[in-house]
């Protein structure tokens, strides 16, 4: 029964996202349990590891450096290259920069999960671009967005290191 709704995820995931969509206040009273959904969810696949999951991908870092160098290079580049040759409205293009200089996050773990990709660098590279966004982020958003827009880069970074 799960190995068939896991095969059926992609199917599951457009069906909510348009439910969503559609009907955003059917999903509002989980708001607030959000933050310990994704927990509950990283929990649950941190539990399917072993310490030596980790301490292989530690011993070859070359599979990080390259998923964090395709993260903040390859992705803000492409967002930006793809808003321009649309020719999209500024504000979208920004928000696409932004979501390119992102982080990954738990959807991207559940993913690798899912697929049985390999979890443990799934999840080393969501926890180390997820740090070096605190500076990549903002960075980022002022070189590809700041002839066209004021980025407070500052304000972003201070704003980031509070959280």
């Amino acid at each position: 029964m799960i190995n068939s709704a896991t095969k059926l995820f992609p199917l599951w995931a457009i069906l909510l996202s348009t439910l969503a969509y559609l009907a955003p206040t059917l999903f509002t009273p989980l708001k607030p349990s959000l933050f310990f959904l994704l927990g509950l969810v990283m929990f649950g696949m941190g539990m399917s590891l072993k310490a030596n999951d980790f301490l292989l991908i530690f011993k070859s870092p070359k599979p990080i450096l390259l998923g964090l160098l395709l993260q903040f290079l390859c992705m803000p580049f492409f967002a930006w290259g793809l808003s321009t040759w649309l020719q999209l409205p500024l504000a979208l293009a920004s928000g696409m920069v932004l979501v390119g200089a992102s982080p990954g996050g738990t959807a991207s773990n559940v993913i690798c999960y899912l697929a049985k990709g390999n979890v443990a660098l799934s999840i080393a590279i969501t926890t180390f671009s997820t740090v070096l966004a605190v500076i990549a982020t903002p960075a980022l958003s002022l070189l590809y967005l700041g002839k066209q827009v004021d980025v407070p880069a500052m304000k972003m970074l201070m704003d980031i290191v509070k959280i």
